[in-house]
Protein backbone atom coordinates (compact mmCIF):
# COMPACT_ATOMS: atom_id res chain seq x y z
CA UNK A 1 0.00 0.00 0.00
CA UNK A 2 1.11 3.91 -0.42
CA UNK A 3 0.36 5.00 2.74
CA UNK A 4 2.73 1.87 4.03
CA UNK A 5 5.63 3.97 2.87
CA UNK A 6 8.43 4.97 5.17
CA UNK A 7 7.79 8.63 6.45
CA UNK A 8 11.11 9.97 4.59
CA UNK A 9 10.40 8.23 1.67
CA UNK A 10 6.93 10.18 1.64
CA UNK A 11 8.88 13.54 1.84
CA UNK A 12 11.23 12.44 -0.59
CA UNK A 13 8.80 11.08 -3.34
CA UNK A 14 7.58 15.01 -2.66
CA UNK A 15 10.74 16.54 -3.78
CA UNK A 16 10.96 14.05 -7.02
CA UNK A 17 7.62 14.94 -8.59
CA UNK A 18 7.88 18.72 -7.10
CA UNK A 19 11.26 18.13 -9.63
CA UNK A 20 8.97 16.35 -12.21
CA UNK A 21 6.70 19.00 -12.50
CA UNK A 22 9.08 21.95 -12.54
CA UNK A 23 10.68 20.08 -15.31
CA UNK A 24 8.00 19.55 -17.58
CA UNK A 25 6.12 23.07 -16.87
CA UNK A 26 8.98 24.67 -18.40
CA UNK A 27 8.72 22.46 -21.61
CA UNK A 28 5.39 22.66 -21.80
CA UNK A 29 5.19 26.42 -21.58
CA UNK A 30 7.65 26.93 -24.27
CA UNK A 31 5.14 24.76 -26.54
CA UNK A 32 1.78 26.41 -24.92
CA UNK A 33 3.35 29.66 -26.29
CA UNK A 34 5.20 28.90 -29.06
CA UNK A 35 2.86 26.77 -30.69
CA UNK A 36 5.72 23.80 -31.52
CA UNK A 37 8.48 21.92 -29.84
CA UNK A 38 11.68 24.26 -28.46
CA UNK A 39 14.43 23.29 -26.41
CA UNK A 40 14.13 25.52 -23.64
CA UNK A 41 16.82 24.06 -21.65
CA UNK A 42 19.47 24.48 -24.52
CA UNK A 43 18.77 27.78 -25.37
CA UNK A 44 18.53 29.24 -22.20
CA UNK A 45 20.29 27.29 -20.28
CA UNK A 46 21.30 29.32 -17.60
CA UNK A 47 17.18 30.93 -16.71
CA UNK A 48 15.80 27.35 -16.61
CA UNK A 49 18.04 25.75 -14.05
CA UNK A 50 18.22 29.29 -12.15
CA UNK A 51 14.10 29.42 -12.13
CA UNK A 52 14.08 25.52 -11.51
CA UNK A 53 16.66 26.03 -8.25
CA UNK A 54 14.62 28.85 -7.52
CA UNK A 55 11.63 27.15 -7.38
CA UNK A 56 12.54 24.36 -5.47
CA UNK A 57 14.16 26.52 -2.34
CA UNK A 58 10.69 28.70 -2.29
CA UNK A 59 8.32 25.64 -1.79
CA UNK A 60 10.80 24.18 0.90
CA UNK A 61 11.04 27.57 2.51
CA UNK A 62 7.10 28.02 2.25
CA UNK A 63 7.02 24.70 4.72
CA UNK A 64 5.28 22.95 1.65
CA UNK A 65 7.22 19.79 2.46
CA UNK A 66 5.90 19.05 6.38
CA UNK A 67 4.14 16.07 5.63
CA UNK A 68 2.75 16.23 9.00
CA UNK A 69 0.02 18.73 8.39
CA UNK A 70 -3.08 18.12 5.70
CA UNK A 71 -2.46 19.94 1.96
CA UNK A 72 -6.01 19.96 0.98
CA UNK A 73 -6.82 23.25 2.29
CA UNK A 74 -7.01 27.27 1.59
CA UNK A 75 -3.62 27.82 3.21
CA UNK A 76 -2.21 25.22 1.35
CA UNK A 77 -2.98 26.47 -1.74
CA UNK A 78 -1.81 30.21 -0.75
CA UNK A 79 1.47 29.35 0.22
CA UNK A 80 2.04 27.44 -3.02
CA UNK A 81 0.76 30.70 -4.64
CA UNK A 82 3.58 32.52 -2.64
CA UNK A 83 6.27 30.29 -3.04
CA UNK A 84 5.94 30.14 -6.45
CA UNK A 85 5.31 34.27 -6.68
CA UNK A 86 8.39 34.33 -4.35
CA UNK A 87 10.42 32.52 -6.52
CA UNK A 88 9.29 34.62 -9.81
CA UNK A 89 9.71 37.69 -8.30
CA UNK A 90 13.58 36.73 -7.49
CA UNK A 91 14.20 35.31 -10.72
CA UNK A 92 12.68 38.71 -12.22
CA UNK A 93 15.45 40.68 -10.46
CA UNK A 94 18.25 38.15 -11.80
CA UNK A 95 17.20 38.58 -15.34
CA UNK A 96 17.00 42.13 -14.69
CA UNK A 97 20.64 42.53 -13.66
CA UNK A 98 22.06 39.68 -15.96
CA UNK A 99 20.32 40.13 -19.25
CA UNK A 100 22.06 36.97 -20.75
CA UNK A 101 19.83 35.20 -18.11
CA UNK A 102 16.35 35.89 -19.64
CA UNK A 103 12.47 34.50 -20.25
CA UNK A 104 10.02 35.85 -22.37
CA UNK A 105 7.35 38.00 -19.88
CA UNK A 106 4.84 35.49 -21.25
CA UNK A 107 6.46 32.47 -21.19
CA UNK A 108 7.49 33.79 -17.69
CA UNK A 109 3.77 34.22 -16.62
CA UNK A 110 2.68 31.14 -17.83
CA UNK A 111 4.91 28.72 -16.32
CA UNK A 112 4.48 30.27 -12.80
CA UNK A 113 0.93 29.11 -13.17
CA UNK A 114 1.49 25.80 -13.89
CA UNK A 115 3.87 25.54 -11.65
CA UNK A 116 1.14 26.82 -8.83
CA UNK A 117 -1.37 24.43 -9.99
CA UNK A 118 0.40 21.50 -10.59
CA UNK A 119 2.32 21.77 -7.59
CA UNK A 120 -1.11 22.15 -5.57
CA UNK A 121 -3.08 19.74 -7.48
CA UNK A 122 -0.05 16.95 -6.59
CA UNK A 123 -0.13 18.20 -2.62
CA UNK A 124 -3.72 17.01 -3.27
CA UNK A 125 -3.31 13.77 -4.91
CA UNK A 126 -0.39 12.93 -2.28
CA UNK A 127 -2.85 13.75 0.75
CA UNK A 128 -5.36 11.58 -0.15
CA UNK A 129 -3.16 8.69 -1.27
CA UNK A 130 -0.56 8.50 1.94
CA UNK A 131 -2.07 10.90 4.82
CA UNK A 132 -5.38 9.61 5.01
CA UNK A 133 -4.80 5.74 5.67
CA UNK A 134 -1.56 5.96 7.79
CA UNK A 135 -0.48 2.84 8.93
CA UNK A 136 1.04 2.71 12.52
CA UNK A 137 3.48 0.67 13.71
CA UNK A 138 2.42 -1.49 16.81
CA UNK A 139 5.35 -1.31 19.17
CA UNK A 140 5.75 -2.24 23.47
CA UNK A 141 7.60 -0.01 25.80
CA UNK A 142 10.28 -1.05 28.49
CA UNK A 143 9.69 1.10 31.45
CA UNK A 144 6.37 3.17 32.58
CA UNK A 145 8.39 5.28 34.59
CA UNK A 146 8.95 9.29 33.72
CA UNK A 147 10.61 8.55 29.73
CA UNK A 148 7.79 5.70 29.28
CA UNK A 149 5.47 8.82 29.96
CA UNK A 150 6.92 11.36 28.06
CA UNK A 151 7.54 8.61 24.90
CA UNK A 152 3.69 8.30 25.46
CA UNK A 153 2.57 11.77 25.19
CA UNK A 154 5.28 12.52 22.39
CA UNK A 155 3.41 9.19 20.29
CA UNK A 156 -0.06 9.50 21.10
CA UNK A 157 -1.02 11.85 18.50
CA UNK A 158 -1.86 11.55 14.91
CA UNK A 159 1.26 12.50 13.19
CA UNK A 160 3.89 9.73 14.59
CA UNK A 161 4.75 6.49 12.72
CA UNK A 162 4.21 4.21 16.07
CA UNK A 163 1.06 3.35 18.54
CA UNK A 164 1.78 1.91 21.55
CA UNK A 165 -0.24 -0.93 22.82
CA UNK A 166 1.58 -1.42 26.43
CA UNK A 167 4.10 -1.61 28.33
CA UNK A 168 6.37 -3.82 30.44
CA UNK A 169 8.15 -3.14 33.49
CA UNK A 170 9.59 -5.29 36.56
CA UNK A 171 7.98 -2.94 38.87
CA UNK A 172 5.35 -5.36 40.40
CA UNK A 173 3.74 -1.69 41.82
CA UNK A 174 3.29 -0.90 38.31
CA UNK A 175 1.54 -3.77 36.84
CA UNK A 176 -1.94 -3.64 35.66
CA UNK A 177 -3.15 -0.56 34.55
CA UNK A 178 -0.88 2.66 35.12
CA UNK A 179 -2.75 6.03 35.44
CA UNK A 180 -3.11 7.96 32.40
CA UNK A 181 -1.12 5.20 30.45
CA UNK A 182 -1.86 2.26 28.32
CA UNK A 183 -1.96 -1.03 30.95
CA UNK A 184 1.47 -2.57 31.71
CA UNK A 185 1.09 -5.91 30.62
CA UNK A 186 3.81 -7.75 32.29
CA UNK A 187 7.65 -8.09 33.24
CA UNK A 188 10.27 -7.60 30.83
CA UNK A 189 12.05 -11.39 30.51
CA UNK A 190 8.14 -11.94 29.21
CA UNK A 191 8.85 -9.33 26.01
CA UNK A 192 9.31 -12.05 23.46
CA UNK A 193 6.03 -13.71 24.71
CA UNK A 194 4.38 -11.00 24.86
CA UNK A 195 5.31 -9.41 21.43
CA UNK A 196 4.59 -12.97 20.12
CA UNK A 197 0.30 -12.97 21.19
CA UNK A 198 0.10 -9.14 20.08
CA UNK A 199 2.24 -9.78 16.31
CA UNK A 200 4.66 -7.35 17.59
CA UNK A 201 8.02 -7.49 16.30
CA UNK A 202 9.27 -3.66 17.71
CA UNK A 203 9.94 -2.73 21.33
CA UNK A 204 10.97 0.67 22.55
CA UNK A 205 13.83 0.91 25.86
CA UNK A 206 12.74 3.80 27.81
CA UNK A 207 14.74 2.98 30.97
CA UNK A 208 17.14 5.52 30.26
CA UNK A 209 19.14 5.84 33.44
CA UNK A 210 19.20 2.62 35.84
CA UNK A 211 19.51 -0.41 34.02
CA UNK A 212 20.04 -3.34 35.87
CA UNK A 213 21.77 -6.87 34.91
CA UNK A 214 18.33 -8.72 34.61
CA UNK A 215 16.51 -6.41 32.39
CA UNK A 216 20.03 -6.00 30.05
CA UNK A 217 19.66 -9.78 29.51
CA UNK A 218 16.06 -10.02 28.94
CA UNK A 219 16.98 -7.24 26.02
CA UNK A 220 19.54 -9.26 24.47
CA UNK A 221 17.46 -12.59 25.04
CA UNK A 222 14.51 -10.90 22.79
CA UNK A 223 17.05 -9.21 19.98
CA UNK A 224 18.19 -12.62 19.78
CA UNK A 225 15.32 -13.92 18.97
CA UNK A 226 14.35 -10.82 16.37
CA UNK A 227 12.95 -8.23 18.32
CA UNK A 228 13.84 -4.72 17.09
CA UNK A 229 14.71 -3.13 20.15
CA UNK A 230 14.70 0.75 19.65
CA UNK A 231 15.94 3.41 22.22
CA UNK A 232 13.79 6.39 23.68
CA UNK A 233 16.17 8.86 22.89
CA UNK A 234 16.72 7.80 19.53
CA UNK A 235 13.08 7.55 18.43
CA UNK A 236 12.79 11.41 20.65
CA UNK A 237 15.54 12.73 18.51
CA UNK A 238 14.11 11.41 15.06
CA UNK A 239 11.04 12.32 15.76
CA UNK A 240 11.26 15.93 17.30
CA UNK A 241 14.75 16.72 15.55
CA UNK A 242 15.84 17.15 19.27
CA UNK A 243 17.85 15.53 22.55
CA UNK A 244 15.73 14.83 25.05
CA UNK A 245 18.08 15.97 27.98
CA UNK A 246 15.78 14.80 31.14
CA UNK A 247 16.24 10.97 29.83
CA UNK A 248 19.63 10.60 28.70
CA UNK A 249 22.26 7.93 30.81
CA UNK A 250 25.36 10.27 31.72
CA UNK A 251 27.35 8.03 28.90
CA UNK A 252 24.95 9.08 26.29
CA UNK A 253 27.16 11.83 24.85
CA UNK A 254 30.27 9.16 24.58
CA UNK A 255 28.82 6.80 22.71
CA UNK A 256 26.36 8.35 20.60
CA UNK A 257 26.76 8.94 17.18
CA UNK A 258 27.68 12.08 15.39
CA UNK A 259 29.06 14.96 17.24
CA UNK A 260 31.77 14.77 14.18
CA UNK A 261 32.42 18.39 13.12
CA UNK A 262 33.51 18.79 16.82
CA UNK A 263 36.71 17.11 15.56
CA UNK A 264 37.15 17.74 11.69
CA UNK A 265 39.32 20.65 11.69
CA UNK A 266 39.02 20.66 8.30
CA UNK A 267 34.88 21.42 8.33
CA UNK A 268 35.52 23.79 11.12
CA UNK A 269 37.65 25.90 8.54
CA UNK A 270 35.50 25.69 5.64
CA UNK A 271 32.63 26.83 7.84
CA UNK A 272 34.58 29.58 9.43
CA UNK A 273 35.56 30.61 6.11
CA UNK A 274 32.01 30.68 4.80
CA UNK A 275 31.27 33.00 8.03
CA UNK A 276 33.44 35.44 7.09
CA UNK A 277 32.93 35.45 3.29
CA UNK A 278 29.09 35.83 3.80
CA UNK A 279 29.20 37.95 6.89
CA UNK A 280 31.55 40.60 4.66
CA UNK A 281 28.91 40.73 1.96
CA UNK A 282 26.05 41.26 4.70
CA UNK A 283 27.88 44.19 5.97
CA UNK A 284 28.27 45.48 2.35
CA UNK A 285 24.54 44.80 1.06
CA UNK A 286 22.43 45.22 4.68
CA UNK A 287 23.73 49.22 5.16
CA UNK A 288 20.83 51.03 3.66
CA UNK A 289 18.87 48.64 6.25
CA UNK A 290 20.60 49.24 9.31
CA UNK A 291 20.81 53.18 8.31
CA UNK A 292 17.17 53.73 8.14
CA UNK A 293 16.76 50.92 11.24
CA UNK A 294 19.15 53.78 12.51
CA UNK A 295 16.89 56.94 12.12
CA UNK A 296 14.04 54.97 13.10
CA UNK A 297 15.26 53.88 16.23
CA UNK A 298 16.75 57.66 16.53
CA UNK A 299 13.08 59.40 15.80
CA UNK A 300 11.29 56.75 17.98
CA UNK A 301 12.04 56.93 21.41
CA UNK A 302 15.62 58.90 23.73
CA UNK A 303 18.67 56.84 23.67
CA UNK A 304 21.33 55.18 22.25
CA UNK A 305 20.94 53.51 18.97
CA UNK A 306 23.13 50.28 19.83
CA UNK A 307 22.64 48.13 22.61
CA UNK A 308 25.57 46.36 23.56
CA UNK A 309 25.92 43.24 25.90
CA UNK A 310 28.23 40.38 27.25
CA UNK A 311 27.57 37.17 26.28
CA UNK A 312 28.96 34.00 26.69
CA UNK A 313 30.61 32.42 23.57
CA UNK A 314 33.03 28.85 22.63
CA UNK A 315 34.93 27.73 25.14
CA UNK A 316 33.14 29.91 27.82
CA UNK A 317 34.82 32.64 26.59
CA UNK A 318 33.24 36.33 27.10
CA UNK A 319 32.46 38.65 24.51
CA UNK A 320 30.08 41.74 23.78
CA UNK A 321 27.24 41.38 21.12
CA UNK A 322 25.88 44.55 19.68
CA UNK A 323 21.74 44.59 18.56
CA UNK A 324 19.78 47.42 17.73
CA UNK A 325 17.90 48.88 20.86
CA UNK A 326 14.46 47.59 21.05
CA UNK A 327 13.56 48.41 24.34
CA UNK A 328 13.39 51.71 26.41
CA UNK A 329 17.12 52.96 27.45
CA UNK A 330 15.90 52.09 31.57
CA UNK A 331 14.57 48.69 30.49
CA UNK A 332 17.12 46.75 32.92
CA UNK A 333 17.07 49.41 35.40
CA UNK A 334 16.47 46.99 37.82
CA UNK A 335 18.72 44.06 37.15
CA UNK A 336 19.01 41.22 34.54
CA UNK A 337 16.09 39.79 33.30
CA UNK A 338 14.40 37.56 31.05
CA UNK A 339 13.09 39.28 27.58
CA UNK A 340 8.94 37.85 27.34
CA UNK A 341 7.26 37.41 23.78
CA UNK A 342 4.98 41.13 24.45
CA UNK A 343 7.49 42.71 26.78
CA UNK A 344 6.15 45.97 27.71
CA UNK A 345 9.50 47.10 27.38
CA UNK A 346 9.71 46.93 23.85
CA UNK A 347 9.27 50.27 21.97
CA UNK A 348 7.28 50.64 19.20
CA UNK A 349 9.83 50.41 16.88
CA UNK A 350 11.60 47.80 18.38
CA UNK A 351 8.66 45.60 17.59
CA UNK A 352 9.31 45.66 14.23
CA UNK A 353 12.84 45.11 13.80
CA UNK A 354 12.15 41.60 16.61
CA UNK A 355 9.70 40.44 14.36
CA UNK A 356 12.01 40.93 11.17
CA UNK A 357 14.94 40.05 12.94
CA UNK A 358 16.57 43.45 12.22
CA UNK A 359 17.47 44.15 15.48
CA UNK A 360 20.39 41.24 15.08
CA UNK A 361 21.87 42.64 12.31
CA UNK A 362 24.93 44.12 13.66
CA UNK A 363 25.83 40.66 15.36
CA UNK A 364 27.21 40.35 11.88
CA UNK A 365 30.14 42.37 12.97
CA UNK A 366 30.83 39.44 15.57
CA UNK A 367 30.33 37.06 13.17
CA UNK A 368 33.17 38.11 10.94
CA UNK A 369 35.21 39.31 14.20
CA UNK A 370 34.94 35.24 14.58
CA UNK A 371 33.32 35.82 17.99
CA UNK A 372 30.34 34.52 16.48
CA UNK A 373 28.94 32.17 13.35
CA UNK A 374 26.51 32.57 11.29
CA UNK A 375 24.63 29.05 12.97
CA UNK A 376 24.94 28.38 16.17
CA UNK A 377 23.24 28.01 19.46
CA UNK A 378 22.38 31.63 20.67
CA UNK A 379 24.68 32.96 22.98
CA UNK A 380 23.18 33.71 26.57
CA UNK A 381 24.17 35.97 28.85
CA UNK A 382 26.53 35.14 32.02
CA UNK A 383 24.25 35.91 34.54
CA UNK A 384 21.89 33.57 33.38
CA UNK A 385 24.42 30.76 32.59
CA UNK A 386 25.32 30.42 36.07
CA UNK A 387 22.20 29.46 37.09
CA UNK A 388 21.26 27.22 33.99
CA UNK A 389 24.29 25.36 34.19
CA UNK A 390 23.24 24.72 37.80
CA UNK A 391 19.76 23.46 36.70
CA UNK A 392 19.99 21.82 33.40
CA UNK A 393 21.95 18.84 33.00
CA UNK A 394 24.59 19.15 30.07
CA UNK A 395 24.15 23.10 29.29
CA UNK A 396 27.91 23.22 29.11
CA UNK A 397 28.10 21.45 26.09
CA UNK A 398 26.65 24.24 23.79
CA UNK A 399 29.88 26.20 25.04
CA UNK A 400 31.67 24.19 22.55
CA UNK A 401 30.70 25.05 19.39
CA UNK A 402 30.70 28.75 18.32
CA UNK A 403 27.05 30.82 18.91
CA UNK A 404 25.10 31.88 16.31
CA UNK A 405 22.64 34.41 14.76
CA UNK A 406 20.31 31.68 14.09
CA UNK A 407 20.15 27.79 14.92
CA UNK A 408 18.12 25.49 15.13
CA UNK A 409 16.11 25.70 18.51
CA UNK A 410 15.65 29.25 17.19
CA UNK A 411 13.57 27.72 13.68
CA UNK A 412 12.33 25.18 16.02
CA UNK A 413 10.85 26.35 18.95
CA UNK A 414 8.63 29.16 19.84
CA UNK A 415 9.83 32.52 21.59
CA UNK A 416 11.16 31.29 25.24
CA UNK A 417 12.06 33.47 28.38
CA UNK A 418 12.47 31.04 30.53
CA UNK A 419 14.73 28.24 32.51
CA UNK A 420 11.79 25.94 31.42
CA UNK A 421 12.07 27.35 28.16
CA UNK A 422 16.22 26.75 27.93
CA UNK A 423 15.21 22.96 28.73
CA UNK A 424 14.03 22.76 25.65
CA UNK A 425 15.84 24.71 23.29
CA UNK A 426 19.04 23.36 24.62
CA UNK A 427 17.25 19.83 23.41
CA UNK A 428 17.17 21.56 19.97
CA UNK A 429 20.45 22.50 20.46
CA UNK A 430 22.51 19.60 21.76
CA UNK A 431 20.92 17.82 18.47
CA UNK A 432 22.55 20.70 16.28
CA UNK A 433 26.03 20.29 17.74
CA UNK A 434 25.65 16.41 17.53
CA UNK A 435 24.44 16.44 13.92
CA UNK A 436 26.47 19.46 13.08
CA UNK A 437 26.98 19.74 8.90
CA UNK A 438 26.83 22.05 6.34
CA UNK A 439 23.52 20.61 5.21
CA UNK A 440 22.04 21.37 8.07
CA UNK A 441 23.85 24.34 7.95
CA UNK A 442 21.76 25.14 4.75
CA UNK A 443 18.47 23.69 6.45
CA UNK A 444 18.26 26.38 9.25
CA UNK A 445 19.15 29.27 6.99
CA UNK A 446 16.23 28.52 4.77
CA UNK A 447 14.22 28.00 7.41
CA UNK A 448 15.28 31.23 9.23
CA UNK A 449 13.99 33.15 6.13
CA UNK A 450 10.47 30.92 6.48
CA UNK A 451 10.64 32.31 10.20
CA UNK A 452 10.75 35.54 9.12
CA UNK A 453 8.32 35.50 6.71
CA UNK A 454 5.71 34.00 8.95
CA UNK A 455 6.74 35.00 12.14
CA UNK A 456 7.26 31.09 13.23
CA UNK A 457 9.86 30.25 16.07
CA UNK A 458 11.71 31.77 18.45
CA UNK A 459 13.13 35.05 18.52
Amino acid sequence: MLSSFPFDRKRWLLVLIDFCIVVVATKTTQWIILGRYYDIYSSATGASILTMALYMIMIYIFDLYNIRRPFINKRTAIRTALAVSTAGLFAIMIFYSMPQYKYGRGVFLVQMIMVWCLVFGWRCIFNLAFMNREVKRRVLVLGAGNAGAALYKLLNSHDTPYQIVGFLDDDIRKQGVAEGLPAVMGKTDQLVEIAAAEGINTAILAITHHRPPDLIRNILEARLKGINITDMPAVYEDLTGAIPIEHLRYDWLLNADGFNLLSKQLIRKVKRLIDFSVSGLLLAGTVPVMLLTAIAIRFDSPGPIFFKQKRVGQNERIFTIWKFRSMREDAEKSGAAWAGEEDPRITRVGRWIRKLRIDELPQIINVFRGEMSLIGPRPERPEFVHDLEREIPYYAVRHYVAPGITGWAQVKYRYGASIADSLKKLEYDIYYIKNMSLILDTRIMLKTIRVIFFGDGAR
